[in-house]
């Protein structure tokens, strides 16, 4: 689940932008998606949903702080 969290962190931070996420990771932007879709289905969340998406930038921050 490491590759997720580092993903999902990324993607968030990045404003949701498969192209810019996988510059930073360095992967290609289809990885980035497929990983989305992913995380999506394993949290049973829709990362289109704003307050989703906050809620999991808020909780992938507290795990960078407690760290």
């Amino acid at each position: 689940m490491a590759a997720a969290g580092r993903t999902l962190g990324a993607y968030l931070d990045s404003e949701s932008s498969l192209a810019a996420t996988a510059a930073v990771l360095g992967v290609h932007r289809n990885t980035v998606a497929q990983r989305v879709a992913r995380i999506e289905r394993l949290l049973g969340v829709s990362l289109s949903d704003p307050e989703q998406r906050l809620a999991l930038q808020l909780a992938c921050r507290a795990v960078q702080l407690g760290r």
